[in-house]
């Protein structure tokens, strides 16, 4: 009981933090011009049977108006990934994994680019200094702001590195709306809090960091091998004291899964990711550089899937030894059985009415790459109740998530599994 009585409490101080972040955050579009400041982009892609995504992902990004090079990293397709890229014209280099050398890991792969992208920067005799390095996953497509944004972040030079607000590109179903929830109002609150005290954290997809910032820091491997890359770089860069920015007013659109089985699995992978970043807790806690709240925030992140564990196990003992002892009284059961679901559903109520509003913000904004989400501000009450149903108790379902990762972690099995596209 008391796992859970500390899970409650830093769940309800998770979400007051969200709801005073967002009732105080400004929301304001950069609006001067930072189209001309020199900077050059060369956005990594890695790939694994990408050829559904990977030619709108690539003509979106040609598109974009900023100096850029694309490397599209292939991790050994077994599709028409290749053919799809090599028929696409642009600044496009094809980078080709081999097995046994291929499908070891999203960072592996990542850090296979390394030497092409100095070769790049020699050829065009590029300054390190306003080089960006960008990963963007092969479905992601940036709002047109993104440039902008990205350049005014990178004008101050104490900034090694930038993540973009992340979105799921046109929800069509509950399923895939709760995973936009999660993304565009859930995590960019958490984002927004955690630049309050210095501790962004970069996402898989829409990361941008300066090349001297992280080749002069962290060397020609700047990712790691745990499957949360993302997460483990972030801490690498926290490590030797390098700034990372968080932008909340341009966005990457990503596709959103369509099946329960492969959002658990993926979740799986990303809480397995989570436990590999503990090896990086000793050097944290001793770290003379990172500041006491950017501790306590990697320490948090440590310990809430074990929390969430824990405090699950006693919600289902507590629930059925309460109904056990209680079913005698139908009326009491039944009372008792009414308030615990509107409290449950309190919070999923409030994130959903957040979303629709944040919806409505950037839509304001003019910023808005697809307008056909599946919940909206005209959206049905049946829409908003099946929305606030799947946001409140979905996390119960990731407790299954949880348990995968665990028996993978005690199997020392750190195979990347990738989900499939549709």
């Amino acid at each position: 009981m008391v796992f859970y009585i500390i899970a409650l409490f830093l769940f309800m101080t998770q979400c007051f933090l969200m709801i005073f972040t967002f009732f105080n955050d400004k929301h304001t579009t950069n609006n001067n011009n930072h189209k001309n400041e020199g900077f050059f982009y060369i956005v990594l892609i890695p790939c694994l049977n990408e050829e559904k995504v990977i030619g709108n992902t690539l003509n979106q990004l040609i598109d974009l108006n900023i100096s850029k090079h694309i490397i599209v990293i292939d991790d050994d397709s077994d599709d028409n990934t290749v053919a799809v890229a090599e028929n696409i014209s642009g600044p496009i280099s094809i980078l080709k994994r081999t097995k046994p050398n291929a499908r070891t890991g999203k960072g592996s792969a990542l850090n296979s680019a390394i030497p092409l992208i100095k070769q790049l920067m020699e050829e065009k005799n590029l300054d390190a200094t306003k080089t960006i390095i960008g990963v963007m996953d092969a479905d992601g497509v940036l709002s047109y702001n993104s440039g902008d944004e990205l350049n005014a972040a990178f004008v101050d030079k104490s900034v090694a590195a930038a993540q973009l607000r992340v979105k799921m590109k046109s929800p069509k179903t509950i399923l895939q709306t709760f995973q936009d929830i999660e993304f565009f109002v859930i995590n960019h609150l958490t984002q927004l809090f955690r630049s309050y005290i210095d501790a962004a954290a970069l996402c898989g997809n829409g990361q941008f960091f300066r090349a001297s910032s992280v080749f002069e820091r962290l060397g020609d491997h700047p990712w790691g091998d745990a499957l949360l890359e993302d997460y483990e770089l972030t801490l690498r860069m926290k490590l030797k004291g390098l700034k990372i920015k968080y932008i909340g007013n341009a966005y990457v659109d990503q596709e959103a899964l369509t099946s329960l089985k492969k959002l658990v699995i993926q979740r799986a992978r990303w809480s397995q990711g989570g436990f590999n970043c503990w090896v990086y807790l000793k050097k944290v806690l001793t770290s003379n550089i990172m500041s006491n709240l950017q501790k306590m925030d990697v320490i948090l992140f440590c310990i809430m899937p074990i929390l969430n564990i824990l405090s699950d196990f006693a919600i289902i003992f507590y629930t059925c030894k309460f109904f056990m002892i209680g079913s005698s009284d139908l009326i009491r059961t039944a009372i008792a059985l009414f308030f615990l679901s509107v409290l449950g559903l309190l919070f999923g109520a409030l994130f959903t009415e957040l979303y629709i509003e944040e919806l409505k913000r950037t839509e304001k904004k003019g910023v808005v790459i697809y307008h056909t989400d599946f919940l909206n501000d005209s959206s049905n009450i049946f829409k908003r109740i099946k929305a606030i149903a799947l946001v409140s108790y979905m996390y119960v379902v990731f407790f299954g998530s949880l348990m995968i990762s665990i028996i993978r972690l005690s199997e020392k099995n750190n195979s990347w599994v990738k989900t499939k596209r549709i």
